[in-house]
């Protein structure tokens, strides 16, 4: 599964090259390794005891960290791709805090260099973590209709509001968004703040999940939490423009993570129906079984090549918002849809807690709803393709058809 990179020359010919680089091959054969010795072993522990794989993170981003410095390279944005792909395989709930710092910088962009020497080392060790607070109970997909406000007081914020579907609850620093501009409507006016877990004001409250429930996941309230304007990330009143940068690249994320655990069931599952007799012949000789896994891995290879595209081309700076939106719905769907699969074709013992297929399924479940459901991502792509005015009203007098 292979992003294209840049146009290269071959007899005078401009052609697309969809090879990773010798350094981002061995990465992704090194990454693997770590995930099923090290990471894949405590899966199914972590979610049945809740235990955040604090460890297992830092290993990946030790490992990440020593892997690019000996090469003398910065991992690029189809390296942070291919790390998410590989730990998704070992552990899901592993993958976004180890990301390291190339998608930490990113999310962190606007932030000011005192912000990023405060939270920017313990973020890329794995010895912190953050938590980022859009959602509320009334502005999900709709960030406009956010309700946070945050109040100007001398020389800081008054922050009040309540923010749920917070994933790590357990966080360190909680990068909050709240209206700063009362007179402002829909997305405008919206600040960003970095404030650390231990600020007065701030209660949380967990809600027990489906899945990823190694990652605590609930409410976070904040009630007159004062902090200081050196703490807003980026231009007053302009967060909405600065994280929609960012939706792109962690819905490719997303997907990519999504694809590696699904892969990982794959895998197992064609070993196992290769091995498993049934009427004198491997289960996998019968074309209802094989068929249906070869349909599988060709939809994920066909999402994962698009999720590369999307980073490769964020990485070029080329706008593709329609084209995260793409991955967004289309990978996860895929991974359940394959995952689905192996569990069944497990039998019983798929169904049961005894093999890893169920947690799969659970936890790639949770990203068919966050960071945009199914129907939100149709609809950014409809409207460009189709253009904003097919659906908001008429082209030329901006006014709804009846």
């Amino acid at each position: 599964m292979v992003p294209p990179s840049d146009e290269v020359q071959e007899g005078g010919t401009k052609v697309l090259d969809f090879s990773f680089s010798p350094a981002q091959e061995d990465y992704r054969c090194a990454v693997r390794q770590l995930a099923l010795t090290e990471l894949l072993p405590r899966y199914q522990s972590g979610d049945a005891n809740q235990a955040y794989p604090a460890d297992q993170v830092r290993r990946v981003l030790a490992f990440s960290r020593e892997f690019w410095a000996e090469r003398g390279e910065e991992p690029n944005l189809v390296s942070v791709g291919i790390t998410a792909e590989e730990v998704a395989r070992g552990d899901f709930n592993a993958v976004l805090t180890a990301l390291g710092p190339t998608y930490t910088r990113l999310l962190l962009k606007e932030a000011a260099p005192t912000l990023l020497d405060r939270w920017l080392p313990g973020l890329t060790s794995g010895d912190q973590i953050i938590g980022l607070c859009l959602t509320e109970p009334g502005a999900g997909s709709d960030m406009g209709a956010m309700a946070a406000a945050a109040v100007r007081n001398g020389d800081s914020y008054v922050i009040n509001g309540i923010k749920n579907s917070v994933s790590y609850l357990n966080a360190d620093v909680f990068y909050v968004f709240a209206r700063t501009d009362p007179e402002a409507s829909g997305w405008r006016g919206i600040s960003a703040f970095l404030i650390p877990r231990e600020a007065p004001g701030m209660s949380f409250e967990e809600v027990e999940d489906l899945g990823c429930r190694a990652v605590p996941r609930g409410t976070l309230t904040l009630e007159d939490v004062e902090v200081p304007s050196e703490w807003m990330v980026g231009a007053p009143g302009q967060a909405f423009a600065m994280i929609s940068h960012f939706f792109d690249i962690n819905r490719a994320i997303i997907g990519l993570t999504c694809i590696g655990a699904a892969m990982q069931s794959l895998d197992e599952t064609i070993e196992y129906t290769k091995n498993r007799i049934v009427f004198s012949a491997p289960l996998a000789s019968n074309q209802a079984v094989s068929f249906g896994l070869a349909e599988d891995v060709t939809h994920l290879e066909l999402a994962g090549l698009m999720c590369y595209k999307v980073l490769w081309m964020r990485q070029n700076q080329i706008p593709c918002q329609d084209y995260g939106a793409m991955v967004k719905w289309y990978a996860p769907k895929m991974a359940v849809e394959a995952v689905h699969r192996c569990l069944r074709l497990h039998g019983h013992y798929g169904y049961s807690t005894e093999l890893p297929h169920q947690q799969r399924l659970r936890d790639i479940i949770g990203w068919q709803i966050g960071d945009g459901s199914e129907e939100i991502m149709k609809m950014l792509i409809a409207r460009s393709r189709f253009g904003r005015a097919t659906f908001d009203g008429n082209v030329e007098t901006g006014r709804r058809q009846s």
